[in-house]
């Protein structure tokens, strides 16, 4: 028997999936050839085919709502792409071939190679899967008209080798047809309640529909209603590709009560979904924990906004009756004894006697440090923006109108699936930012080179790590003096680091055994140099931004670091930045003290709604912030000043009223 792969198997092994860009449905590998920088080699990632099954039975074994799927067999792949010089190639069919293992046994994989007859440079490749196009030779204009996945890369061939598609009919505008039957899979609909279908968007649970025409509609449950051959037709003629959540809803006449099962709804150009989905009886059901909670840092996030990095959580659905998730993230920074908690419950409440906590729930989206994702139902992935140099823990549980799942505890140690570029924190969930500053001296990579005079830096350097604290655990090596790299300044040789300008806070000093970092806080060290050792210092303590040294005009009132503004009749808001007393490391004032560069940025959900910048600040300077495109909500003011190579920010969670 013939061997169909079918690719569409992701939705069969992962059962909800964040959002319509997260949607993977064929991973497909694009690398440069060794040989001829001319040459892809392109590997598509397939499953097996138990999905076709799931397509005929969505509602049986927590399966993903999905049409009949697209098999190997019965589509085409075309890639085509644009560069940087003004060159295209394609489209181009590309042929596949079974991959094997070590062993010979088949790995689920296509393996397939193409050449690209122009001069190699940064490409942006477009790959579909379309049905047969027969010998007439298709144009990106048709093939993006009839394509059920699409995906797209971006491949610098001169020096990546790697990239990465993600496949999905998100963006895709040939119209699909909906006709689902609905039942209650052997319960009857309690007298009172009344219940309604609809399709939602994932991220904020709005009605995808259009607003004339809104998918939410009753649906009349009856008493025979409680098998498939009996089901109640769902039906929507016409609707947008993409992946959505498909809820039920459950309501009694004169209770404030809801109860939901959902499911995440994969809708393909052109294609019908016309399962039969039997609903579960969840009415009066809390939801189960979810399972499989991880985190990790995303990789060069850190001080895209300064201070600050993003982290990636991901999980398993533990049910489909929750209304939405709640996230709760524990900072236990301040408290350098406290162990991350081991459970969700006791060890939490113990960590927590010595740090403090913020819950994110349904109302995520307007979170300040927010990134991207959503805690709504059927979602499994949010990212936040956490600060360096702090450690965190984090729990997730399921809330619906009957009550919360237990905690399931974070494993930060596992890294999220996706993003693929997201990596695994260790023990704690911990970034810090490690930084060098030259201090006037000249960074070489090795002794002749320092000998010389030649390829020198006097750039500081600034590197990322995460807490290395486990049992055992080494730390982060701190670089050596009078070793390779070398570091002088004029003839003077560099002979340890220094974290102020006191002797008691030296790393790697000549006749010592040499130091790593063990902690978690951010660590800034100075090189000092055989006769300057008594250099002054700034002390980054020193130039940090004070309470009191920002003020907002009336209607706003701010403390410490959060404010509120009521805008009623406001149309902007002015901001005053006011320096205060700056000292050096011993503690002496700086007169005519400036600061290089002030930043003003206002925030929220990822998205930048303000971004000013003032140069040479050493007395009061105003921003003034529009109101017209803030909607009343949370968002993140920002102040980072900028002195030399240290950067301090100032953040005020600000809320807005209307």
């Amino acid at each position: 028997m013939k061997n169909r792969k079918s690719i569409f198997a992701f939705f069969a092994i992962c059962a909800a999936m964040i959002f319509a860009s997260c949607s993977n449905l064929t991973d497909a590998n694009v690398s440069s050839s060794s040989e001829n920088k001319n040459t892809l080699n392109i590997e598509v990632t397939n499953y097996d085919e138990v999905v076709t099954q799931a397509s005929k039975n969505a509602n049986r074994a927590n399966r993903t709502i999905i049409p009949d799927s697209f098999d190997s067999d019965g589509v085409d792949f075309y890639l085509y792409g644009t560069n940087t010089s003004g060159g295209t190639f394609g489209p181009e069919k590309v042929t596949f071939a079974g991959n094997t293992d070590a062993a010979g046994a088949n790995t689920s994989k296509t393996v397939g190679k193409i050449n690209i007859p122009a001069n190699s440079s940064v490409w942006e490749f477009t790959l579909v899967a379309v049905a047969p196009q027969g010998a007439t030779a298709p144009t990106e204009a048709t093939l993006k008209d009839d394509a059920v996945l699409i995906g797209y890369s971006s491949m610098d061939m001169l020096n990546g080798d790697t990239a990465k598609f993600t496949l999905s009919p998100d963006g895709l505008t040939k119209e699909a047809t909906i006709a689902m039957k609905l039942y209650t899979d052997g319960w009857p609909l309690p007298t009172g309640f009344t219940a309604k279908a609809g399709i939602y968007l994932l991220t904020t649970g709005a009605d995808a529909g259009a607003d004339a025409a809104p998918t939410e509609k009753e649906v009349a449950f009856t008493a025979a209603s409680t098998d498939e051959a009996n089901a109640v037709e769902y039906k929507i003629d016409s609707f947008t590709p993409g992946t959505y959540l498909f809820k039920i809803t459950f309501e009694k006449t004169g209770s404030l009560k809801k109860f939901y099962w959902s499911d995440v709804l994969i809708i393909l150009p052109g294609k019908e979904i016309n399962n039969a989905v039997g609903i579960p009886n969840i009415i009066g059901e809390k939801p189960a924990a979810p399972t499989e909670f991880k985190a990790g840092y995303v990789e060069n996030s850190e001080d895209k906004f300064s201070g600050w990095y993003t982290t990636a959580f991901e999980w398993e659905r533990g049910s489909k009756n929750e209304n939405n998730f709640e996230i709760e993230v524990l900072e236990f920074n301040d408290a350098d004894s406290v162990t991350p908690p081991t459970d969700a419950d006791a060890g939490w409440t113990t960590a927590l006697t010595d740090g403090k906590s913020v819950t994110y729930g349904n109302k995520f989206s307007s979170a300040p440090n927010r990134e991207d994702g959503s805690l709504l139902s059927g979602n499994t992935k949010a990212q936040l923006r956490l600060e360096l140099g702090k450690r965190y823990f984090a729990r997730i549980r399921a809330v619906n109108d009957a009550g919360e799942s237990d905690w399931t505890l974070v494993d930060p140690t596992t890294a999220p699936a996706e993003p693929t570029e997201t990596q695994a924190f260790g023990n704690t969930i911990n970034r810090y930012r490690l930084k060098y500053f030259m201090n006037g001296g000249t960074y070489y990579a090795n002794e002749a080179a320092a000998e010389a005079g030649t390829n020198g830096s006097t750039a500081d350097r600034v590197e990322y790590h995460c807490e290395d604290s486990a049992a055992g655990a080494t730390g982060t090596e701190i670089e050596e003096a009078n070793a390779t790299p070398i570091i002088k300044k004029n003839t003077y040789t560099w002979t340890y680091w220094s974290k102020d300008a006191t002797s008691a806070n030296r790393y790697n000093e000549p006749g010592t055994a040499p130091e790593n970092y063990k902690g978690y806080k951010n660590l800034e060290l100075y090189a000092m140099f055989s006769t300057d050792a008594s250099v002054a210092i700034f002390d980054k303590k020193n130039l940090e931004i004070q309470d009191g040294w920002i003020t907002v005009a009336a209607p706003g009132t701010i403390t410490e670091k959060t404010a509120t503004i009521d805008v009623t009749t406001e149309t902007e808001v002015k901001w005053t930045f006011t320096p205060g007393e700056v000292k050096d490391a011993e503690g002496k004032k700086i007169e005519n003290f400036a600061y290089d560069k002030l930043n003003f940025t206002v925030t929220s959900g990822g998205t930048t709604f303000e971004a000013q910048s003032a140069d040479n600040v050493s007395a009061a300077t105003d921003f003034t912030m529009s109101l017209s495109n803030l909607a009343a909500g949370v968002y993140q003011v920002m102040f980072t000043a900028h002195y030399g190579t240290t950067i301090v920010s100032y953040p005020i969670t600000t809320t807005i009223t209307r």
